[in-house]
């Protein structure tokens, strides 16, 4: 598991700037599998928007883009 975040002090779009590739990936894969979870349990939950998700994607696409020379 990873570690705990605080997030009262700073918005997440700004937290996810300070992880590690590896911290923002295990965050995506376990909210991933939060989601498959509920889902099998509630199949017709309407789940939260993909805000945090698309948080992370972005910021790891930024980063893959700046070590291949693209931003």
């Amino acid at each position: 598991m990873g570690r705990m975040l605080d997030f009262e002090d700073e918005p997440f779009e700004e937290k996810v700037k300070t992880l590690e590739d590896e911290e923002l990936l295990e965050i995506w894969a376990e909210s991933q599998q939060a989601e498959q979870s509920l889902l099998a349990q509630f199949p017709d939950a309407e789940l939260l928007p993909k805000t945090c998700e698309q948080v992370i994607v972005t910021e790891l696409f930024i980063r893959a883009s700046r070590r291949l020379g693209r931003c």
